[in-house]
């Protein structure tokens, strides 16, 4: 691209882009642009309507312009001095200071471009974090994968809720049941959110029950170790492999005790199992694991019974209820996904 004596002085007022000045320095870096320049500077001194007098305007802070610098050549004319040998001097020179003006005012000019970038803040965009959720109904099970590779099994009628920025902030809200195998990084503890109680954890398993309604979560570790907190008062535990801490709501206390790690993640196998579970609770853990729902008919309430079994994997509902029913008396009725029961 060829650039005229208008697009130098538009150069030299600042008036063209940061685009644009990259370009023209370019082209003036250029062989076809040096020519180009010096053919404008020999048509301005040979103009006979003045000349340049860079000279004048050494000290001067501010660029001007060409045409601000053309001064009448019947001026220069009344020097004692003046001819046409030093004005061969004269262009030379100007050529000269002019090349170097221009080198030192291309360079001023890149600096002061990037200096500025530099300088300029890139403006702070805030990502919006977006909120996962993972749930399953009544009667189904799954196993969920996070972003850091922790995995979950998640029981029936449970939810996980967790950040899109899980990586780099290991926070998780559990409703429900679900056995946790965390993967170990130390920089970002991996920590199970359940009402007012957080379990902490770095590389370790554990299981979590925390059903709504249930008066008690009880958190149960397999491997490792972790810390159980209530946020109430601050009040910890930490327990080891075949522990678990069971909290109460009502009392707002924890308490640590050891278990049956095989009772407890028996769910994760598809075995039911109670142990002196009350009725009413046995009733609730039966329609999240076989997506039911219970009705209850006749003058009898449900009675205050505690209950103790062991099925075989992924049992049928009425073997289960035929056998409850031995010991509690009540007759069971199957319509679909609604269970009638009538105590006698």
């Amino acid at each position: 691209m060829n650039y005229s004596k208008k697009d130098i002085d538009r150069y030299f007022e600042g008036k063209l882009s940061k685009k644009e000045a990259k370009d023209f320095l370019n082209w003036l870096n250029s062989s076809e642009g040096e020519s180009t320049y010096n053919a404008i500077i020999e048509d301005i001194w040979s103009d006979e309507s003045g000349t340049v007098d860079i000279l004048s305007e050494a000290n001067t802070p501010q660029i001007p312009s060409y045409s601000q610098k053309i001064v009448s050549l019947d001026t220069l004319k009344r020097s004692e001095n003046f001819n046409a040998k030093k004005k061969s001097r004269s262009i030379k020179l100007w050529v000269s200071v002019a090349a170097s003006f221009i080198l030192l005012i291309s360079v001023s000019y890149i600096f002061n471009l990037n200096t500025t970038f530099q300088q300029v803040e890139e403006p702070i965009v805030s990502k919006e974090v977006k909120t996962i959720e993972k749930f399953t109904p009544k009667g189904n099970k799954k196993i969920i994968t996070l972003p850091d590779g922790s995995t979950v099994v998640l029981n029936a009628e449970s939810k996980l809720t967790y950040s899109d920025d899980f990586v780099q902030n290991r926070i998780i809200t559990l409703e429900g049941e679900g056995f946790f195998d965390v993967v170990r990084d130390e920089d970002h503890p991996f920590q199970v959110i359940t009402g007012n109680i957080s379990t902490t954890a770095l590389g370790t398993s554990f299981n979590i029950k925390a059903y709504e309604g249930n008066p008690d979560i009880q958190v149960s570790l397999a491997t490792g170790k972790v810390r159980v907190e209530n946020s109430f008062d601050q009040n910890l535990l930490e327990i080891q492999p075949g522990e678990a801490v069971y909290y109460s709501e009502e009392k707002n206390i924890l308490k640590k005790q050891e278990v049956d790690l095989s009772q407890v993640l028996s769910w994760k196998e598809g075995v039911l199992q109670f142990e002196k579970v009350p009725f009413n609770q046995i009733i609730e853990d039966l329609e999240r694991w076989y997506g039911v729902d219970f009705r209850v008919i006749g003058d009898e309430k449900i009675p205050d019974y505690k209950c103790s079994g062991t099925f075989k994997p992924h049992e049928y509902l009425s073997n289960v209820l035929e056998v409850l029913s031995y010991s509690i008396e009540f007759d069971y009725k199957i319509n679909g996904k609604e269970v009638i029961l009538e105590f006698k």
